[in-house]
């Protein structure tokens, strides 16, 4: 999923690269809380796809094969500290996958204030 990444990056590059250069002769105020929350909601985003895309299957991440070997009576596939590691991601990827849009909207909401206030 470094794609995503990669183009989140890109594009935080490409409003620098068209939006830095017709401010440099704007006066500014305050602090340029639009290059925090741009980015930040960029990465999110692309946070967002990836988990989604992850979780439907489609990067074949988190996949496990399990051999019949190990559905036979008294066979453990896992020790119980793999097992309660697993568990413990899967819980916090379960949170994640509903918090990390919710955390990326609302950057978008800061970045498009930050953009309306000229905070840039």
């Amino acid at each position: 999923m470094i794609w995503v990444f990669a183009c989140a990056v890109l594009v935080v590059v490409l409003v620098g690269g068209a939006v830095l250069p017709r401010r440099a002769e704007q006066p500014r105020e305050g602090f340029p809380w639009f290059w925090v929350a741009f980015p930040a909601a960029a990465l999110l985003v692309a946070a967002s796809i990836a988990m989604g895309l992850a979780w439907a299957g489609v990067s074949n991440w988190g996949t496990v094969v399990v051999h019949q070997a190990s559905f036979e009576p008294g066979v453990q596939f896992l020790s119980n500290e793999q097992f309660n590691e697993m568990y413990l991601r899967w819980q916090v990827l379960a949170v994640a996958r509903w918090v990390l849009p919710i955390v990326a909207v609302a950057t978008v909401g800061l970045s498009v204030w930050a953009w309306r206030r000229g905070r840039v």
